[in-house]
């Protein structure tokens, strides 16, 4: 008989999961009286966690700008080298329901964390809420034959849950690193901002007026090799003040802004292709946080 790659995947998954529970098994969950919940955050990140009793700690990190993620931390080495399967269990008093594999990955063993993101974080989050009870399965680490379970327990889930979502909506669109480096490309000889780059300065703007770490936001203006230098000189400067300007109007106080202007000194690509012209006629936003190895007033970061 034929069997098709998927279900073929699926009853090597099942049949994977039926030897681990059919083998020694020890299972780390907290009791109803210990289930606890505990959320941090702020606008950067929000952090939903779970202590594991005589394991570690399961915690749920979204931070602005990013996926999802689960990270399980062990405070001791429970769990050995091999595989370890994310499983969705429904709870013991509902019989006859399948447990769902979420996820099976490499695990090196040596108390190291368990992290997945994205779609499988969000599945976990999904199942605790509809009362299941996400399981991360591996072998042991003293013997390889024998099985560990680690499961969060929904008891008390809910509220918490409640609350991290509110953190979530409360986060930033962006965080540090995705907003501290901005190009912002302009036609040849153009000036004008476009809508796209007004978007991406917004975002600068808010960013800097969450973070009171920024200390310098640095615009460096730039063009291509076409023209005089003089004239491409003028032409850097007039496109750095427009940037300026719209951060200002934005609210960005003024003794945080270094405007500078090169012209075609500093080329971020071959002037000699189409393609590296237009990388070459920009600005570039760069933000510095307090205590930062600022870089020489004289020239710009590429």
């Amino acid at each position: 008989m034929i069997v098709k790659p998927l279900l073929k995947t699926a009853l090597l998954l099942s049949s994977c999961i039926f030897a681990m529970q059919s083998s020694a098994l020890t299972r780390y969950e907290s009791t109803i009286e210990e289930s606890k919940w505990s959320l941090s955050g702020d606008i950067f990140a929000c952090t939903l966690e779970h202590p594991i009793p005589h394991f570690g700690v399961g915690e749920f990190i979204k931070e602005a700008g990013e996926p999802m993620k689960f990270v399980l931390q062990p405070h001791n080495e429970k769990m050995g080298p091999g595989q370890v399967y994310i499983i969705s269990q429904a709870p013991s008093w509902v019989p006859g329901i399948s447990p769902e594999t979420l996820e099976v990955m490499p695990y090196p063993g040596y108390g190291l964390t368990v992290e997945v993101g994205g779609q499988v974080a969000e599945q976990m989050l999904t199942s605790l809420d509809r009362g299941r009870h996400p399981v991360v399965t591996g072998s042991a680490w003293e013997n390889g034959r024998e099985s560990v379970e680690v499961a969060l327990s929904n008891i008390n889930f809910n509220p918490a849950y409640d609350e991290f979502r509110r953190c979530m909506a409360s986060l930033l669109p962006v965080n540090f690193d995705q907003i501290a480096r901005t190009a912002a490309l302009f036609p040849s000889n153009g000036t004008e901002l476009t809508e796209r780059i007004k978007r991406r300065l917004d975002l600068v703007a808010i960013y800097v007026a969450a973070d009171p770490t920024i200390e310098y936001i640095y615009i460096d203006g730039h063009t291509d090799v076409v023209g005089s230098r003089r004239d491409n000189r003028e032409l850097s400067k007039t496109r750095a003040e427009k940037v300026t300007a719209y951060l200002l109007q934005k609210g960005i106080p003024p003794e945080k802004i270094v405007s500078r202007y090169h012209g075609e000194r500093y080329p971020a690509a071959d002037n000699r292709t189409n393609d590296g012209r237009e990388r070459n006629r920009r600005v570039t936003i760069r933000l510095e946080r307090t205590n930062n190895n600022a870089q020489s007033l004289s020239e710009p970061s590429q």
